[in-house]
Parts: structure tokens; C-alpha cells; sequence
């Protein structure tokens, strides 16, 4: 099975309230160019889920116009979920693969831990990763590859 992790794109500066930030023009720009780049991967994808939030579910939206694909607003993306959380949730899941949009520190949690290798894996803004197991628990995913903007 194979799970693709993209972090959202660059948002505006901080405003009152954390989960209205939108992206920035620069931040839909960069998502929709990892997008494009990894679009042959990506066409597997058989279900978007996104944070609440409106800088991932903007991100979301861009993958969902090159896929076809609705978006799934998933609580358990926001960025302070434990990843033992949402690694519980997705076991019980048979829709993959399967794209995860979210924030840090979430995202690099989730695919140091998926991984298992010691090796922090950076997520900056716009990375994308495809990780592949049979069981999604710690230590039990290969990284495919990891994609960051340009």
C-alpha cells in the first residue's frame, strides 16, 4: 500500500487565529508545481484527506483539481495529533492509496516514524513523500521518495 504525506504550501504570516492563515501565491505555486512533477505517482491516489485547516485544505484543493478527486476534511491532520493517532485510524482504512495533507510538526512524524530509519526526513513547505508498506505502523515503511519545491 502506498501513502503519499504533502505538507502544505507557504502561508501568510500568523494571524489571531492559526487555522484561517491561507496560502501564500508563492505557496500555490510551489504545491501545484510538486504536484505536476509527481503527477504519474499521484494518479494512483484513490482518496484526499486534509486538515480543517484553510492553508492545507487549499492545498488539498490544488492536488483534487489534477486528480479528479474530492477532499476529505480529516481532524486528525491537524498538526499537533499524535501520529500514533492517525497510524491507529489508517488501519482501519482500505482506501489507498491514500493522500494526506497536514502540517509540522505532524508530517515529519509521521514519516520519521512510518520509516523507522534514525533519519530525520525534512517536510518543508510543499514536500511531498510516498512511503509504502503492508501495515502502517512504526518502522514498517520504506520511503519511496521525498519531494521538495523548487
Amino acid at each position: 500500500m502506498q501513502l503519499f504525506i504533502l505538507r502544505h504550501g507557504k502561508a501568510e504570516p500568523m494571524l489571531a487565529n492559526d487555522a484561517e492563515r491561507a496560502l501564500t501565491e508563492r505557496g500555490r505555486r510551489q504545491v501545484a508545481q510538486v504536484c505536476k512533477k509527481r503527477a504519474e505517482e499521484l494518479a494512483a491516489v484513490k482518496a484526499i484527506w486534509a486538515s480543517p485547516f484553510v492553508r492545507t485544505q487549499e492545498t488539498a484543493e490544488i492536488a483534487a483539481a489534477q486528480l479528479g478527486l474530492p477532499v476529505i476534511t480529516e481532524p486528525l491532520l491537524i498538526g499537533n495529533t499524535h501520529p500514533q493517532q492517525l497510524l491507529d485510524h489508517l488501519q482501519t482504512q482500505d482506501t489507498f492509496p491514500l493522500l494526506l495533507v497536514s502540517h509540522q510538526p505532524l508530517v515529519g512524524s509521521l514519516l520519521n516514524g512510518l520509516c523507522g530509519s534514525g533519519n530525520e526526513h525534512p517536510m518543508g513547505t510543499s514536500s511531498l513523500a510516498c512511503v509504502s508498506a503492508d501495515v502502517w505502523a512504526n518502522s514498517c515503511a520504506d520511503l519511496e521518495w521525498l519531494q521538495h519545491a523548487e
